[in-house]
Parts: C-alpha cells; sequence; structure tokens
C-alpha cells in the first residue's frame, strides 16, 4: 500500500530525532512510505538543513553544521504538511516546543511531538486548534515511548476506562530496583546517572514530576478533567532500602476523580511489583476487559522514535 504524498520538517535534531531519522529510513520501504520524506531539519546546533541526505548522520558526527534559522520562521516558511518537534523538554511553560507546535497547527500542519510540556501543560488548547484547522496533534512518544500505552485502547472500541495506573518513570524504577539490594538512594541515584539513566539534574525523575506529566497527559486523552498543577506528587528521596526490598514503587494513578504519584507498596501478587530495572508498565482497568497490560522500555532512543514513527502511520495511512 503506497502512503499520500507528505513532506516532514524536524525540530530538533539530538537524540530523539537523530533515531527518528534513522528509524524512518530503515523502515520507510517495508512500510510503503515511498511517497513520503523528511524535508528539512532545524536544529540549535547543527543549523538548518535542506534535504537531508541518507548520509547526513555521519556528517553531523564529523562535525558539519549548516547555517542557522529561527525556528518559527522555518516552520512558517517549509512546505513540509508534517512537523515532528523533538526539542526539550520545560515543565513550567513548555516553551520553546508549545511555539513551535502551535505555530504548526495555525497553519494547518500535522504535529508528532514526543515533548510532555505541551502535551500535559496545553492539551485542550492545543487539541482544539488541531481539530478547528482538520489536522491531528499526536504525542505517543510522551509516554512510555513506543512500548504501547494509552495506544492499546485503539483495539477496544467502546471500552470504558475506570482506572490507569503504572510505572512510567524507568529511572526511579531502576534506582529503587538497586536499592532492592540494599543500597541507599544516594548510591542508587550516582549509579543511574553513571549509567546514563539519570540526568545530572535528576529532579523531574525523582521527585515525580516527569511520571506526573505522563500520568497528566493520559487524562487529559481519556477526557477527564486533570491537569499537571491537580496531580498530587511525592518521589523517592524517602524511600529506605527496607521499603524498596519491600516492592516500593512509584505508582503513578489516574481516574476520574483522583490523580497522583507516588511511591506505593505493592503486594507481591500485583503484575506491576515484579517490574524491575529500568522498564515501564501500564495498567487499564476497562468495563468490558477488566485489567489490561503492557510493559516495555519507557524511553530510548530507537525506543522513542517507534512512536514517533508509530504516529507518523496514524497521519499518512489514516
Amino acid at each position: 500500500m503506497t502512503s499520500k504524498k507528505s513532506k516532514i520538517l524536524i525540530l530538533g535534531f539530538g537524540t530523539v530525532g537523530q533515531g527518528f531519522f534513522d528509524l524512518f529510513s530503515r523502515k520507510r520501504d517495508m512500510l510503503g512510505l515511498n511517497n513520503v520524506t523528511i524535508s528539512e531539519i532545524v536544529d540549535m546546533k547543527f543549523g538548518h538543513i535542506v534535504d537531508p541526505k541518507p548520509d547526513i548522520l555521519k556528517e553531523i558526527a564529523n562535525g558539519k553544521t549548516f547555517p542557522q534559522k529561527d525556528v518559527i520562521s522555518a516552520i512558517k516558511e517549509s512546505d513540509a504538511d508534517i512537523v515532528c518537534e523533538f526539542t526539550w523538554l520545560n515543565l513550567k511553560t513548555a516553551e520553546p516546543a508549545y511555539s513551535h507546535v502551535k505555530t504548526a497547527l495555525e497553519l494547518g500542519k500535522h504535529v508528532i511531538t514526543t515533548n510532555k510540556g505541551p502535551s500535559a501543560l496545553k492539551f485542550k488548547e492545543l487539541t482544539e486548534l488541531a481539530n478547528k484547522r482538520g489536522v491531528k496533534f499526536l504525542m505517543k512518544g510522551t509516554v512510555m515511548a513506543g512500548t504501547p500505552s494509552f495506544n492499546l485502547l485503539d483495539l477496544l472500541p467502546g471500552a470504558e476506562v475506570k482506572s490507569v495506573r503504572g510505572i512510567m518513570n524507568g529511572t526511579t524504577n531502576y534506582i529503587l530496583t538497586s536499592m532492592e539490594q540494599g543500597k541507599d538512594f544516594s548510591v542508587a541515584l550516582k549509579e543511574a546517572q553513571e549509567l546514563g539513566y539519570a540526568e545530572a539534574d535528576p529532579t523531574n525523575d525523582v521527585d515525580g514530576f516527569d511520571a506526573a506529566s505522563k500520568i497528566t497527559i493520559i487524562s487529559h486523552i481519556l477526557g477527564w478533567k486533570h491537569e499537571f498543577s491537580d496531580v498530587k506528587i511525592e518521589g523517592i528521596r524517602k524511600v529506605t532500602p527496607e521499603q524498596a526490598k519491600e516492592k516500593t514503587k512509584l505508582i503513578a494513578y489516574s481516574d476520574k476523580s483522583t490523580i497522583y504519584v507516588k511511591p506505593s507498596r505493592l503486594p507481591k501478587e500485583d503484575i506491576l511489583s515484579g517490574v524491575s530495572g529500568v522498564m515501564n508498565a501500564i495498567e487499564i482497568e476497562t468495563d468490558t476487559m477488566g485489567k489490561i497490560y503492557a510493559m516495555g522500555p519507557g524511553a530510548g532512543k530507537i525506543q522513542t522514535a517507534q512512536a514517533a514513527l508509530t504516529d507518523l502511520m496514524k497521519i499518512v495511512k489514516g
């Protein structure tokens, strides 16, 4: 099956942007995306790349750069009909990603984003704008990367969700798994940082903000009225090794009336208690299927790119 003709503008060519370019290039023929091209890339470090060639990843790895261009101007002047927003996360104002997404939607361009800022903080406004302009605003990569999460519901038409519960931050789950072995929080955190699982400033992860943004996005998608500011958030800094050994996990939870992120002791028979390391997992309770589960990587270069590719297929094949 051949896709409709489309051009893609990538904003942000760091880990996720490069992962998407690589994965798209390798899977393009298999997925019948012959008529879809990545026509432009805009990045603060590498510049404005027009009609990137297959060897662009090698070129930039060798230090090649291109003329700089203002991102908003690039969006306005581009003839691409799909914008992939892969810039950095800001959970206070959602900028600059919010302005990128809004500009693209106003111009009638589809948007795919892996950025939790606009999706968690500006969901209603941006979704209404997309609907008004007749385009899609898709964000699978904001929750559990390419591992199925809220998109499982696409396979369950008519199912009513009663609650969602999950381990949605791999960094904290890795730390708690290490603490099960008797390590103090500070030692486990340092280990996670050395392995590249935790940032130099681990605040978003260990204090629960990352997981809170994800459960907020799921709540938005389900039509519940929770905002990011409504989430009751407690991180893992006060969890002891003894509590970790008792299967304490950082749980993100929401139903229609409640939303929170907090460390919770899980009974051994709870499926989520067995999720270890950097894995993510989600439990969706429905009226028709009871509880359904998915588990897999919640971050990573290709894993997050897979989510963006999933969203791309919705646009070009949908």
